[in-house]
């Protein structure tokens, strides 16, 4: 299950660091279960894709149900006995700090793995692998503050409140940013619970890592676990396991509705982040070229295969012509490649279904008399490139502004007045983020309290810091992740009465 020399070969123009081919080479792509990679137990094994190139370059341990039960059985072993959950809150801080440095040490292996199975560009490799180190950080510093509280009581008894882990929390991570993983999984560490982390399939390799750089930090076997494969079988037997206790889940609606219901005969507690379709407001007050060059950047970032992508773009008619025009230019000259190029800006899709669907979407967009002002076609003939692509003339009610298209396709709709452009952002089904663009700082006050989203950007776009909470409303989910809202997520409080004699 290790990659193909025959593959690597092929890599010799952008060469990989020496840490990604000794792993590449001498590594078993197979699940992390107590503490050891095995195959699963079926033997079953699934592909691994280049997406730069389309071309197979490993396969890896493909779940089952009897994997996920095993998995959830040795999370549910380490939680029990108190190998982590009862570890001196200090000494979990000293372990997570650990990870940390190793997570930093590893940097080149996780951006070269993030590049190779999940056709991300450097810049956007190295801010994942960042961020992810920045999580691990933040978080460390939380098991020594996990305070309780004695609330007023009546005098005959005292009352304690206190924070208790959960139990086992299943992780279920999406394929946009493979190495920011310890994001999903530290925040439930850090309260004492023990993880079971089901990756996406096609973006496996960095979880093996972050599991087995866990084990070296000194966190015990068995309380992070991987298990791989796709999401109707594996993700589907962590949500109906009985031994499951939270559940995390980053992904489509469509999926998000799917574990709702299956989780609700056990009550799992969930967190789901749910995609949207964000749009970014600009008024005729606004800086265009940080308007231009910030929400272009925020479209075609990893092709557009980001949550939080701008991609519905409202712009006030009297400065229409001349914002497109100028994002239009910053866009033409985008170079188009593969990640591991040093100049390039836009990588390829994750895969030829996604290239698929958002060919789709450009074809419902010219079907629907919408005009395209840039790309509308793939690019080359290899890998599953696409051109970012610029739609004008588009009214809210067409397809390509009420779904999520996921890949690098912007809707501009123009607008007249302040309340004519609030009520088409919240118009959609979504409420993840969205961007304000004003140098009127009332005007930035009204939006920013009017728009129905989880975050509101106000002259910026797409900031993320680990202590600030995030998520959406609506059809983009509910639950928060970053920042003190995890630790409401992964804890329970107990309330305890003590009789005074």
């Amino acid at each position: 299950m290790r990659a193909t020399r025959a593959f690597l070969k092929t890599m010799d123009e952008w060469p990989l660091s020496q840490a990604a081919t000794n792993f590449l080479v001498g590594s078993e792509f197979g699940h992390v279960i107590e503490g050891e990679v095995v195959a699963s137990a079926s033997g079953e094994t699934m592909a691994l894709y280049d997406p730069a190139t389309g071309l197979e370059f490993a396969r890896c341990a493909a779940g089952g149900v009897e994997d996920v039960d095993r998995a959830v059985r040795s999370a549910r072993q380490a939680f029990e006995d108190g190998r982590w959950r009862n570890l001196d809150a200090q000494e979990k801080e000293r372990r997570l700090r650990r990870l940390s440095v190793l997570l930093g040490q590893s940097r080149d292996l996780l951006s070269d793995l993030d590049v190779l199975d999940g056709g991300v560009v450097q810049a956007y490799s190295a801010f994942i692998v960042q961020f992810g180190i920045d999580t691990v950080d933040y978080y460390s510093g939380w098991p020594t503050k996990l305070h309780g509280s004695m609330p007023a009581a009546p005098h005959d008894v005292v009352v304690q409140q206190v924070r208790e882990p959960v139990g086992v929390c299943a992780v279920i991570s999406p394929w946009n940013g493979p190495s920011a993983a310890p994001c999903g999984i530290v925040p439930a560490l850090a309260c004492g619970n023990s993880v079971v982390l089901k990756p996406a399939e096609q973006t496996p390799l960095t979880a093996i890592v972050v599991a087995k750089l866990c084990l070296e930090a000194g966190i015990p076997p068995g309380v992070v676990n991987v298990v791989h494969g796709v999401g109707e079988i594996v993700g589907a037997a962590l949500v109906a396991h009985p031994q499951v206790d939270a559940i995390s889940f980053t992904g489509s609606g469509e999926t998000g509705r799917r574990i709702q219901a299956a989780a609700a005969p056990t009550l799992k507690r969930l967190s789901m982040e749910l995609g949207g379709k964000s749009p970014q407001i600009v008024f005729d007050d606004a800086d265009l070229d940080a308007a231009a060059a910030t929400i272009t950047g925020a479209a075609w970032g990893h092709s557009g295969q980001v949550c939080t992508a701008g991609t519905r773009v409202l712009i006030q008619r009297g400065i229409h012509d001349e914002l497109v025009a100028a994002m239009v230019e910053k866009s033409r000259s985008i170079k188009i490649g593969s990640g591991f190029r040093a100049d390039t800006q836009m990588g390829p899709l994750i895969s030829q279904e996604q290239l698929d669907r958002v060919s789709r979407y450009v074809g419902l967009g010219r079907a629907e008399g919408a005009h395209v002002a840039l790309g509308g076609a793939r690019q080359g003939d290899a890998g599953y490139f696409h051109q970012p692509t610029i739609f004008t003339g588009v009214d809210n009610r067409m397809t390509i502004a009420r779904e999520e298209i996921f890949g690098p396709v912007m809707s501009v709709i123009p607008f007249d007045t302040e309340e004519e452009a609030i009520a088409i952002a919240n118009d959609t089904e979504y409420g993840l983020a969205a961007g304000v663009w004003t140098r009127d700082l009332s005007r930035a006050h009204r939006a920013s309290q009017a728009l129905r989203v989880g975050t509101v950007w106000v002259n910026t776009y797409q900031r993320v810091n680990p202590s600030i909470p995030y998520g959406g409303v609506k059809q983009s989910g509910y639950g928060r992740s970053l920042g003190a809202a995890s630790i409401d997520h992964y804890t329970e409080l107990k309330s305890v009465w003590l009789k005074i004699r």
